[in-house]
């Protein structure tokens, strides 16, 4: 993943531009556009004709991009019309992009996060890696201002590792993000209680893969194996490694995109307190991956 333009999908809410401060931590050793998105919806959800709806939406856009531009990032605005996910995959197809990055909710405000959303619809289907974060503050003694948080780069990422090859579609992206700003990976394994008698892989090959690959790559990386719930023990690593980026894959197949319902990576989103880089894993026609102690 070479980051040249991220997709900043906003709808006009201070919780949605809580995922531009994230963003912007990417920039600081990469010269990346954001193109700042807003989708009208047609017809418009409210008794405001469309066109005031539309010229409200372009002057909100043109506002954001203004500040950005201000501050010496390379920023471009975009308006669309259509349903909110369906229009943030196809600006990101047609313009390009190497990432999406959003708030999981945005105007609504609900505590559900993402199911039903357009992050999660966006996510299921998108074929660029996804930077997720909850727009809420992480807790008492963790508050960054957003100027602080925006020249504070990602220094600390967790990458969870399973028996499958394809938990390691992330790897690209993780390398891109740390290897210039000098920052450490850990690779943790969770083994789950419940091991269905012994049948699955380990994922110790796929972990020294990764670990030989971010070597090779300059990036200081060690293993981390835990036993327990997956996703309780990857959010407790991220914890006591003090992670400031979880990234991972999520289920993706040929054909229809599918994200099953109650997975590791959906349970880890919904309660991180950092954000979360996400990529599809994907699977090709009549080949089947093994078993996993993990299945983010």
């Amino acid at each position: 993943m070479i980051l040249e333009r991220i997709l900043i999908p906003l709808d006009g809410s201070e919780t949605a531009e809580a995922i531009l401060p994230h963003a912007i931590r990417l920039l600081r050793r990469s010269p990346a556009e954001l193109l700042i998105l807003q989708t009208v919806p047609y017809p418009p959800d409210s008794h405001v004709g469309l066109p005031t709806v539309l010229d409200a939406a372009h002057r909100y856009v043109r506002r954001v991009t203004f500040q950005l531009v201000n501050e010496g990032i390379r920023a471009r605005g975009i308006v669309e019309q259509g349903l909110a996910a369906g229009t943030i995959l196809d600006v990101a197809a047609k313009e390009g992009v190497s990432l999406i990055a959003m708030s999981t909710h945005g105007r609504t405000g609900l505590s559900r996060l993402v199911f039903g959303s357009v992050a999660e619809k966006a996510l299921r289907a998108s074929s660029v890696p996804v930077l997720l974060a909850r727009s809420f503050h992480p807790g008492p003694g963790r508050e960054l201002s957003r100027g602080r948080l925006e020249e504070t780069p990602f220094r600390n990422i967790l990458v969870p590792v399973d028996g499958r090859e394809g938990s390691l579609s992330v790897l690209p992206a993780v390398q891109d993000v740390a290897r210039p700003v000098d920052a450490r990976v850990t690779l943790v394994c969770v083994h789950p209680h419940d091991d269905l008698e012994g049948r699955w892989d380990s994922p110790d090959a796929p972990a020294e893969a990764a670990r030989e690959a971010l070597v090779k790559d300059c990036v200081p990386v060690e293993i981390e194996v835990r036993h327990g719930d997956p996703a309780a023990e990857i959010l407790r690593a991220a914890e006591d490694r003090s992670a400031d980026l979880i990234a991972m894959s999520t289920h993706g197949r040929t054909g229809p995109p599918r994200w099953v319902l109650g997975s590791v990576t959906e349970n880890v989103l919904r309660a991180s307190t950092v954000p979360l880089l996400v990529t599809r894993r994907r699977v090709e026609a009549g080949v089947a991956e093994t078993g996993a102690a993990v299945a983010p």
